[in-house]
């Protein structure tokens, strides 16, 4: 049987209402007493003796507890930290008791609801001094006024004994916290665990900051956030908040580094920082990656362009709502960001929108014209313009009409392309001549108003002529082509696709391969060299053909005839040649044109006879089959035909009846013989021979 470890007594007297016993001191006596006549080294020898050499029970152990906590606010109120803290750490003291006397940590923890349980006897050995603070000074006080003056507070040696003895009250806090660390409920774990950071964050100790707060997850991140940030440990913050998951917060804490408000030498490049964590995010979190594109963007359009377009998308109504914001946003904060990321969602993205390709063709057009606010840029165009149309006014006055058609020279695009050196404004060009050919929904009219109130509307003659064919005005976009621009494939092309100026392989041939991708891709915003009927095409390339020859251009003319003869009808070409010119200039386009007619003719007679051939061969197939059905037999009218007689029946007349409509249905089903005959302009066949 376990005895109590109360004292025990074998002698007791009785009185009339009392018992006295007498027995031994108790420990706990015996060191109240010590302490009370100040014996506190012998009170801690008393305890030390009572605790060595024996197996200690629940209640000597809760004993020991007490006494050693006794000792401890004995050390304490006289301001002997050091010696104190091996004494709470024995007393297993709640750290929130020893925390509360650091404002600087308790407050951010405890509300004026929380509770701490304790001895009785404790509370009463308890400083009752608020804080630390008070206690150093209560002790300078009580040690050396009157005679540090003018103050005990603002005497230089008494500011100095406070220094050295709050330092010393850190170190004991530390040790003790370190000890308790990882012990007791959640609450205790947590005051020890945020108080310790807030200490370390404070000394500077930044190696112990980071060991101890990757070794716990128990800190209140409320609490020790404000303190990080106050004493520029930001990059202790970072990895915390990292941990915990709340990498949103890590964001907008590299952004304050970024932008000065919080400082970190240990943070070295927090911008790099935030695109490699949202880099890590891509196609796991797009919140994320829209919500910070734009913000990156402005500080490194570069990088965060790449972001933003590296960023999956849909061509849903919500991911395009979501690609103008982004657009807006960055047109506000970053324009010629917004006018790359402008440039991406139309010729890579393909957005069909009428208000992005309005957007990027004035984009272009602006950038355009800014480009020849430069002098020698506006002296290059102009030189390049003047020598290519003088070359081809001397090849063509050189070179008079023959039936040996020479090889037309390469379209201005493709001379600018290949001559001008690679810059900024020739880019620039190219990209303003593909967005205006390829792009729908932006007012040809004004653009066309806005380079001509530059004044810079002839050097950009190709530009103009473009945007004249956008326009429907036809005659006046072949005239520029033609005659201004003295581009005769640029004119041919034109007309023979019905009004593009910048066909698709021009495109590839400047190396362009966006641009070139979206020329290329048919369903695309604008859809190029469009099918046109012949019909249409016919009535370009005779546009063309007037345009020459009312500028009494014989070779071109002739040339024109020659390669377009295909589109064009020698019934209306004869009338538009000018009587003094010779017949050789003609020659090859009526040679042409006639003997497409007569294959034509032969064509068409070829045909006939083959599908004549099969209906011969139809009839003869089927006429046993409609022989085997045998008669059909109708009853005769009640009426009688006109001599009073009733009418005739004959079963051969009505099988041959029955075989020619089963012909004429299966030659309607199976071939279809179209009418090639030429006609003449009053509808009269053309017999040539």
């Amino acid at each position: 049987m376990r005895h109590s470890s109360f004292p025990r007594s074998s002698i007791l007297v009785y009185g009339e209402d009392t018992i006295h016993s007498l027995v031994q001191s108790t420990v706990i006596a015996q060191v109240e007493a010590l302490l009370e006549n100040n014996q506190i080294q012998d009170a801690a020898d008393l305890v030390n003796n009572f605790a060595s050499g024996q197996a200690l029970d629940s209640d000597e152990a809760e004993t020991l507890e007490y006494i050693h906590q006794t000792i401890a606010f004995a050390l304490f109120s006289q301001t002997r930290f050091v010696d104190a803290a091996p004494h709470f750490l024995a007393g297993a003291l709640d750290p929130r008791i020893l925390v509360s006397y650091f404002p600087e940590l308790s407050r951010p923890l405890f509300s004026e609801d929380d509770e701490v349980d304790m001895y009785d006897g404790i509370a009463k050995r308890m400083p009752i001094e608020a804080s630390v603070d008070d206690l150093i000074a209560a002790n300078l006080v009580r040690n050396y006024s009157p005679h540090l003056p003018p103050s005990t507070r603002e005497a230089p040696a008494a500011q100095e004994i406070h220094k050295i003895l709050r330092e010393e009250a850190i170190v004991m806090i530390k040790s003790v916290l370190q000890g308790f660390k990882g012990q007791g409920k959640f609450k205790q774990q947590e005051v020890t665990d945020t108080a310790l950071a807030i200490l370390f964050a404070r000394s500077g100790d930044t190696t112990f900051l980071i060991s101890h707060l990757e070794s716990t997850n128990s800190v209140s991140l409320s609490a020790v956030e404000p303190v990080l940030l106050e004493a520029g440990e930001v990059g202790a913050l970072c990895a915390l908040l990292r941990a915990r998951g709340d990498e949103g917060r890590v964001m907008e804490i590299w952004k304050g580094l970024v932008e000065g408000r919080y400082s970190d030498s240990s943070v070295s490049d927090p911008l790099s920082n935030m695109f490699a964590l949202l880099e890590s995010k891509q196609g796991k979190d797009r919140a994320m990656l829209r919500k910070w594109g734009v913000w990156l963007t402005a500080r490194d359009s570069e990088r965060g362009l790449t972001l933003l377009m590296s960023t999956k998308r849909s061509a849903k109504e919500k991911d395009r709502e979501e690609d103008l914001s982004v657009l807006s946003e960055l047109q506000q904060l970053h324009p010629s960001a917004a006018r790359k990321f402008l440039e991406w969602l139309v010729i890579v993205r393909r957005r069909d929108d009428a208000e992005l390709h309005a957007q990027l063709v004035q984009a272009c057009v602006d950038e355009l014209l800014e480009c020849l606010q430069d002098e020698s840029t506006l002296k290059l165009w102009r030189a390049k313009f003047a020598s290519y149309t003088s070359q081809s006014s001397q090849k063509h006055a050189l070179s008079p009409p023959s039936t040996q058609l020479q090889r037309p020279q390469s379209s201005f695009l493709t001379y600018f392309v290949s001559t001008t050196p690679d810059s900024p404004s020739k880019s620039a060009r190219l990209k303003t001549l593909f967005a205006l050919q390829a792009l729908s929904g932006y007012n040809a009219e004004a653009v066309k108003s806005q380079i001509v109130a530059s004044g810079f509307d002839k050097v950009l003659g190709l530009e103009v002529a473009l945007l004249d064919g956008k326009m429907g005005m036809h005659r006046m976009a072949l005239r520029a082509l033609a005659l201004t621009l003295r581009d005769p494939v640029s004119a041919e092309t034109y007309a023979r696709t019905g009004g593009v100026v910048v066909p698709s392989k021009a495109v590839e041939a400047c190396g362009m391969n966006e641009w070139g991708a979206l020329f290329a891709a048919k369903g695309g915003p604008g859809i190029l060299e469009r099918e046109k009927s012949s019909e249409g095409k016919g009535q370009l390339v005779r546009m063309l053909l007037e345009v020459y020859m009312e500028d009494g251009e014989p070779q071109q003319t002739t040339r024109l005839l020659s390669s377009q003869a295909a589109s064009l009808d020698a019934v209306d070409v004869i009338p538009l040649v000018p009587p003094d010119w010779p017949l050789s200039s003609l020659s090859p386009f009526l040679t042409h044109s006639f003997q497409r007619t007569l294959h034509a003719k032969h064509e068409g007679q070829i045909i006939k006879a083959i599908c004549a051939a099969e209906n011969s061969k139809v009839f003869e197939d089927s006429y046993l089959t409609f022989r085997e059905q045998g008669a059909i037999i109708e009853e005769a009218d009640d009426d009688e035909d006109g001599d009073g007689e009733p009418e005739s029946f004959n079963e051969k007349d009505s099988l041959a009846e029955k075989i020619a409509l089963h012909l004429q249905d299966q030659q309607r089903s199976e071939v279809t013989v179209a009418d090639v005959h030429p006609r003449a302009s009053n509808g009269e066949e053309v017999d040539i021979r």
